[in-house]
């Protein structure tokens, strides 16, 4: 079994390498700050990215932030889900997940998923990737790599 900040990690680490691997490098980094402060985290996940003597700025979106909130979105829905039926909550976990950080302490339970549950833990991670403003391609992306994780590592 799997703290919540391990498991948050090697999800988001694993969606990352699949869907932005040149933030690998930085990962652990964006990691440790947003399982310190996930608002301040997601705030600062736009950065400036200056092309040196062009004069051109643009906005960079990052992925990693973005990983890591529906990686958690995910491991609350799992660990509610050891008490309660998946179908149920996905509303409430996702105004949870707005209101504060959400507690990491328990362990995530190592029983597999069905059919109905594994769809459920995709609604709520898709839902969490457009809330924080991905377009339906990355969202697809972003989700499909961490659906793909969890098979991988059998929701360990």
């Amino acid at each position: 079994m799997h703290s919540g900040e391990e498991f948050i990690a090697a999800t988001a680490r694993s969606a990352v390498a699949a869907v932005a691997p040149q933030e690998l490098p930085f990962f652990p980094a964006t990691c440790s700050a947003y399982l310190r402060d996930p608002e301040r985290a997601l705030a600062g996940r736009r950065r400036r990215d200056e092309t040196l003597g062009s004069g051109v700025d643009t906005i960079v979106e990052l992925v990693s932030p973005v990983a890591l909130a529906v990686a958690a979105a995910v491991y609350q829905q799992l660990v509610d889900r050891a008490g309660e039926q998946v179908t149920r909550g996905a509303g409430r976990l996702l105004a949870r997940l707005r209101r504060k950080a959400i507690d990491t302490s328990r362990p995530v339970p190592n029983v597999p998923l069905s059919d109905e549950q594994r769809a459920e833990l995709r609604r709520v991670a898709e839902a969490r990737a457009r809330a924080l403003g991905l377009d339906e391609e990355q969202v697809q992306l972003l989700v499909g790599a961490i659906m793909d994780g969890l098979q991988q590592h059998g929701e360990e």
